[in-house]
């Protein structure tokens, strides 16, 4: 048995998505050959098999997330690899060194001093959410102290023993450091869960995190099945002694918890946590509603059922905004209405409506920034750190432009010819070893902006195609963002970008030049003006540029020709 694991699929981020499988348990792959697509921050990627051999088990379902370092799928073959090092020999997770166990509370001179344990995803802080007892409080084994949230989730923390409390490290809003006191308790402490050292199945379950399941997005993830059953069970308000197990040694599986929490036969009373708000039971269902875990946890605060939200999200996701709506009732109909278009002046706006604007509720609870969002955030920080840009600004008179043209086509063909006069911004420049790179072709990023957040598709060989051969390829690297294909390849190197903001609004900019290119052009809105020509006052239609240049690597000379050649080709009538 072989277990193959989740690599890093080469943007460094946490975790990715099942898209599709492209193969099923029962079949028989050879190596390489593509076995499930994967997205991640802003591509889908094919994750080939390291294995030759039967595949045994998937793990997750499109849709799921699924961390890296986390079992993908388990084969069942000769066990020959390409990739040795992604691959994991033992169906069992190897147990943690006694001295590493974060969950094991130290004696100190006022108590047992339980510390913030690894919440499951290795990341070295979490944020107090909220404190479900408080100092003098007694609690029992298992019981949940506190919801803290991590980067992607918002996961309780049960107590390790039972015992008083005798103090609380940390207020809601605090980070508190992964192996830091989280709480202490009074006297000797008190009597700790059962761990038999003895028991493969213990060890397995203390493995990993040592707070069972934790909720990431729509799914539980945990160490051990044991772990997932009583996770899933809380989360349905499932009470476990009323389930008859199905699995091995009438073991309860995720299946026995579902059933019968649709059957309603097993339903968990008086488990409430004191001071816990009371809403629905399916707010807490992972699988009944996609809320992400912070929306979740805001949900639980204002005491809103999720199934009282209209989910506006992505995919029918429920959002923060739809949970604050549903918490201060149907939103007034100017709210509406201003939601459906551009956000006016405050003047313009309470003009419009014939009274004031109505309250916004602001949250500031935090978010964590992800997928496309958080690999923009990366690049745009790593372009301040490493770029010197400057930005030249200039007007193009477009007027003779035949009704109809298409001005994105028309802007990469101005684009090509420019870096054919001034070469120099079509280029890549690496500046620690002080090299600059031209390239003979001329392939363009478009600026894309989704929901999801910025996408940059490249127009590969834009100098090769005609302006309708440009538009289409154009259209074609669209509907693959739109629907989710979008490949790695089709976001790779650009030698120079577009970035036509002024389709929404914006006169002049300063684009940010993404490393290693060292040329962006921004364009804006067109406008009319009136300009005095041979021919007397005359309405133009001219159009905003703005071109940024990484000044380590061109001059403002280079930089200034560049822009001319575009003027003077985007100012010709075809």
């Amino acid at each position: 048995m072989n277990i193959f694991n989740l690599p890093d699929l080469g943007e460094g981020l946490p975790d990715a998505e099942v898209v599709r499988w492209l193969v099923k348990e029962g079949d028989t792959v050879t190596v390489d050959q593509p076995m499930v697509e994967m997205e991640t921050a802003k591509a889908v990627v094919e994750v080939p098999s390291p294995y030759a051999g039967k595949v045994t088990k998937l793990h997750g379902q499109p849709g799921d997330v699924i961390q890296v370092g986390a079992p993908l799928v388990e084969f069942d073959g000769d066990g020959s690899s390409s990739a040795p090092s992604t691959e994991a020999k033992s169906e069992t997770p190897k147990q943690q060194p006694a001295a590493e166990k974060p969950a094991a509370p130290v004696q100190s001179g006022s108590g047992e001093v339980f510390k913030l344990p690894d919440l499951g995803e290795g990341l070295p802080d979490a944020e107090v959410v909220r404190w479900l007892v408080k100092e003098g409080d007694t609690v029992t084994v298992d019981q949940p102290m506190v919801e803290m949230e991590t980067a992607k989730a918002v996961v309780e923390v049960p107590s390790p023993l039972a015992g008083t409390i005798s103090k609380l490290h940390g207020k809601e809003g605090d980070v508190i450091q992964v192996g830091s006191p989280l709480v202490t308790f009074g006297g000797q402490g008190g009597e700790a869960a059962a761990q038999p050292e003895s028991s493969d199945d213990s060890k397995s379950a203390d493995a990993g995190t040592v707070v069972g399941a934790v909720e990431v997005g729509n799914q539980i993830v945990a160490e051990s099945a044991d772990s997932i059953a009583k996770a899933l069970a809380r989360k349905l308000k499932v009470d476990l002694t009323k389930v008859k197990g199905t699995g091995k040694d009438g073991k309860i599986t995720q299946a026995d918890v579902k059933a019968a929490a649709k059957a309603g036969t097993a339903t968990a009373s008086g488990n409430a946590s004191a001071g816990q708000p009371t809403v629905g039971t399916d707010t807490n269902n992972p699988l009944s509603y996609k809320a992400s875990p912070a929306v979740r946890a805001l949900a639980r605060r204002l005491g809103v059922d999720l199934g009282q939200c209209q989910a506006t999200g992505r995919k029918g996701s429920i959002t923060r905004a739809d949970v604050e709506q549903a918490s201060s009732g149907k939103p007034s109909a100017a709210a509406q209405a201003m939601s459906q278009r551009p956000a006016a002046t405050s003047s313009t706006a309470a003009q419009s409506t014939g009274s004031r604007l109505p309250s916004i509720n602001i949250t500031r609870d935090p978010q964590p920034v992800r997928g496309a969002r958080r690999a923009m955030a990366q690049g745009m920080a790593h372009s301040h750190a490493t770029v010197v840009p400057t930005t030249l600004v200039e007007d193009a008179n477009i007027s003779s432009w035949p009704k109809g043209t298409d001005s994105l086509a028309r802007y990469i063909r101005a684009m090509v010819y420019a870096c054919r006069v001034e070469p120099s911004l079509n280029a890549w420049f690496d500046g620690e070893n002080m090299e600059k790179l031209h390239h003979p072709n001329v392939s363009i990023g478009i600026a894309v902006d989704t929901p999801d957040g910025l996408y940059v598709p490249v127009v590969h060989n834009a100098d090769q195609q005609t302006m309708a051969e440009s538009r289409a390829s154009v259209q074609v690297l669209r509907d693959k963002i739109a629907n989710k294909a979008i490949k790695p390849d089709d976001l790779a190197n650009a030698t120079i970008t577009l970035s036509n903001f002024g389709s929404i609004a914006g006169r002049y900019g300063t684009p940010v030049v993404s490393p290693p290119q060292v040329a962006i052009l921004g364009t804006g809105r067109f406008r009319n003006e009136l300009q005095l020509t041979d021919k007397g006052i005359v309405n133009q239609k001219m159009l905003p540029l703005s071109l940024t240049f990484d000044h380590r690597a061109c001059t403002g000379g280079e930089a200034a020709r560049f822009l001319a050649a575009l003027v003077e080709d985007l100012q010709k009538p075809a």
